[in-house]
């Protein structure tokens, strides 16, 4: 097993050499504009190329056929495809959601991948969804889909959180099934490989290649699938809470963002530049500082959710400590973006 991570780390070494020029020839490159400011055209295959060495290991390794493992990996497909057509001539919104919804619905009706429950959110009260649950799952689904392509807006930030949450998700799996542990690996092995390319090491002063969205929107299906199986049933490894926090930082961002628009009569799909990964630039913040800042506040999201694990800590009290968490962060947030904005006037 532990074969499978070199394998999917050099595999997505070897595809982004290839598939760069490639890129290049059809135009499937992101160029720099109001509110993305690298330098020169930049290669849109880093999440090809991740989602191919997955599958590539996933075809390779027997380990990959537990729980449908292959298959689900498949079904990621026209998600991949539908965000490599966005890379290039940009889908409608409608059209992206369209093909989500369809592939959530697949996955959840046909592979089992559902929340039937949100777990203890009140002492002694466990909040199943019963009919709901389809809906929801769906929404969940969505919900992290985008929280991921969101956060993807400076060199090495989604990559780095998805290795994080991959990584956490293998070790808190290992122990008590083996094969979905490697698979969760796998999948952060693969995310390295983009790093090496992606990430501003010393003496590199621009990412090579990005995921775009076809990786994001993949990548983020990928981990909703995990994040909801392993929470679900009675041979789940983590609490539908703890899923909230091993994801937590892009989904609070994500909320966050989307309710500011809302609120000022946007649509909550709208670009800005109000991500957390912006406002610490704008607050003068270095590309890597930015970075950093995120993963450790990511990593402490992490922690905090395997600290309640192990030490069984009632679901309840992780909940609303999440919502108490979220609620500070949506108004430190909500000044942070008003005091950023009244110093670009002023330059102005």
């Amino acid at each position: 097993m532990i074969y499978a991570l070199p394998t999917a780390f050099l595999a997505t070494l070897v595809l982004i050499l290839v598939l760069r020029p490639v890129a290049k020839s059809i135009d499937l490159l992101d160029t720099p504009s109001s509110r993305k400011q690298h330098v020169g055209a930049i290669p849109l295959v880093g999440g090809l190329a991740v989602y191919a060495a997955i599958l590539v290991t996933a075809l390779l390794f027997p380990f990959w056929k537990a729980h449908g493992g292959v298959n689900l990996m498949l079904l990621g497909l026209p998600i991949l495809i539908v965000g490599i057509v966005d890379d290039h001539n940009s889908v409608s919104v409608r059209g992206r959601l369209l093909v989500e919804i369809l592939c959530c619905l697949v996955a959840a009706d046909y592979f089992g991948i559902r929340l039937e429950t949100l777990g203890e959110l009140f002492p002694g009260v466990d909040a199943r969804l019963n009919w709901f649950a389809l809906p929801v799952t769906i929404f969940g689904m969505v919900g992290v889909m985008n929280a991921f392509n969101m956060v993807d807006g400076v060199d090495g930030l989604s990559g780095g959180l998805g290795v994080m949450t991959f990584s956490a998700l293998g070790l808190l799996t290992l122990g008590t099934d083996a094969a979905t542990g490697w698979q969760a690996f796998t999948v952060a092995a693969a995310l390295l490989g983009f790093l090496v390319f992606n990430f501003r090491f010393p003496g590199r002063k621009r990412a090579s290649v990005f995921m775009g969205d076809a990786g994001t929107m993949v990548l983020g299906f990928i981990l909703a699938i995990y994040l909801i199986r392993l929470s679900q049933g009675p041979e789940a490894v983590i609490t539908p809470v703890a899923a909230l926090w091993l994801f937590a930082v892009p989904i609070m961002d994500t909320v966050a963002v989307m309710l500011r628009r809302i609120f000022r009569g946007h649509s909550p799909f709208k670009p800005d530049c109000e991500h957390l990964h912006h406002i610490f630039m704008q607050s003068g913040s270095e590309v890597n500082a930015t970075v950093l800042k995120i993963y450790g506040l990511q990593a402490a999201a992490i922690a905090f959710a395997c600290t309640g694990l192990f030490l069984d800590i009632p679901q309840w009290i992780s909940f609303w400590l999440f919502l108490a968490v979220f609620m500070i962060y949506h108004v430190v947030m909500a000044q942070a973006c008003k005091a950023t904005y009244s110093i670009r006037n002023l330059r102005r």
